[in-house]
């Protein structure tokens, strides 16, 4: 399972987070780690700051961007101190980490930390399907992004540990779900019927694809049911262009 969990670090500006949370995650048996657009990398603080964790470094993918890194993922989950505008429904730490860990089983998933400064735009978020956030002092909540990976690595690994002398828990992380490639080609299949049945102005969709990005992120949907969700779209596409004819 631990294999086919992500850590994936977007557009980190300080070298020395990559290694030190690159260190954390071996120390949670995490060894997958893609990095979006890195600032300064390769790098030799990177490396320094890694200490034993050097290969996770040295091995780590780095993508241009978001959907590069979590397109075959079947689950992914960001990590948010702030409640944005397009809000994704909310797990808690032990939630979140019981999810990824029953997902991994079938397909990779990952966990997203944004930059340093500004965390995750709304254009990372809408590719995730849920988001986490570290309870803290809410009078002093800002936690390194290093400390952050530090401490939902362990609550994976404490799933993984528990997981694996109790059988997994029959929900919705057992099925077989879409990943992020297959979401994104459905909300495209979706956004072109909707204009083409003139339900939406194709340049101007406005807050209507992103409530039905929310919608379809709550109904949970497993790869079968998009299937026919996919399949149900053709025929109205089909049927239009019989019209037209």
């Amino acid at each position: 399972m631990l294999k086919n969990i992500r850590i994936v670090m977007v557009r980190t500006f300080h070298a020395g987070n990559i290694g030190s949370a690159a260190r954390s995650m071996k120390t949670m048996g995490l060894s997958q780690l893609y990095l979006v657009s890195p600032r300064d990398f390769p790098s030799e603080e990177a490396l320094k700051m890694a200490a034993g964790a050097k290969d996770a470094v040295e091995q780590a993918i780095v993508v241009d961007n978001l959907y590069e890194a979590v397109k075959d993922c079947a689950l992914v989950i960001a990590s948010t101190a702030r409640v944005r505008g397009n809000d994704l429904p909310e797990l808690g730490t032990e939630s979140m980490a019981k999810a990824l860990n029953i997902a991994a089983q079938r397909a990779p998933v990952a966990l997203v930390f944004g930059p340093e400064r500004m965390g995750l735009h709304n254009s990372d978020l809408v590719l995730a399907k849920y988001r986490v956030t570290i309870p803290t002092n809410p009078e002093y909540s800002s936690l390194n992004i290093a400390a952050a990976v530090q401490t939902l690595s362990y609550e994976i690994y404490k799933q993984f540990t528990h997981l694996k002398h109790h059988s997994a828990p029959h929900d919705v992380f057992s099925k077989t779900l879409p990943t992020a490639e297959e979401f994104e080609q459905f909300y495209t299949q979706l956004e072109e019927t909707l204009h083409d049945t003139g339900f939406i102005i194709k340049n101007h969709p406005g807050k209507v694809m992103q409530r039905f990005r929310n919608l379809f992120s709550r109904a949970e949907l497993d790869t079968q049911e998009m299937n026919i969700l996919r399949g149900a779209l053709a025929s109205v596409q089909r049927l239009k262009k019989n019209d037209e004819c």
